[in-house]
């Protein structure tokens, strides 16, 4: 994994744990929920949830793998 990309799945998690910090209240604890945080919040959940867990289930789970199973354009082909 590139440095960038690393960078950038960084940045996405501190700005998950911003914006669930302001729905939760612990920023402003009387101030009322914005529904902007709310939505940030919950775009990084999934795009984080859909990285990782996806990426899981696809090795750990499917077991998907390239080299096993052949497609048939590939048979076809040669």
């Amino acid at each position: 994994m590139s440095a960038l990309k690393l960078v950038l799945w960084g940045f996405l998690a501190v700005l998950d744990s911003v914006a669930l910090a302001f729905v939760v209240g612990l920023v402003n604890p009387q101030e009322k929920v914005k529904g902007l945080w709310l939505v940030v919040a919950a775009a990084c959940i999934y795009v984080l949830a859909f990285r990782f867990y996806g990426r899981w289930i696809s090795r750990r789970v499917v077991e998907l793998n390239d080299q096993l199973r052949v497609t048939p354009a590939v048979l076809l082909n040669e």
